[in-house]
């Protein structure tokens, strides 16, 4: 939810269009206007609309699985938070986002700092 409503994407000519959750209390809720679909309807989605790039915010026992199928469905690029790098075709795009090591430079930046 934190990506889905961060306003400054939109800015930069990013549209969020798809929001997708495996929880069946989140079904038909909305971040933004967005519905949140269950991940059923991934493929169905990704046929009717352009998918550009998704980002995986899910569990890394989920991730390649999930990966796999955005791939199959013709995603290109894979935005990825999951703590796992994704065995992907040569064609697709990713970008692994880490968290903890980000944490660790921000970190290692402040004890600079103060020395």
């Amino acid at each position: 939810q934190a990506i889905a409503n961060y306003a400054q994407f939109e800015r930069m000519g990013f549209t969020l269009t798809g929001l997708f959750d495996i929880n069946p209390d989140l079904a038909g809720k909305e971040v933004r206007g967005i519905p949140i679909l269950m991940l059923d309807d991934l493929d169905r989605f990704a046929l009717e609309h352009r998918v550009d790039i998704a980002a995986l915010t899910i569990p890394k026992s989920a991730a390649q699985s999930v990966a796999r199928r955005l791939t199959g469905l013709g995603v290109p690029a894979i935005w990825n938070f999951a703590h796992v790098d994704l065995e992907v075709p040569n064609h697709v795009v990713t970008e692994n986002v880490h968290l903890s090591e980000s944490l660790m430079r921000l970190s290692y930046r402040v004890f600079e700092e103060r020395s």
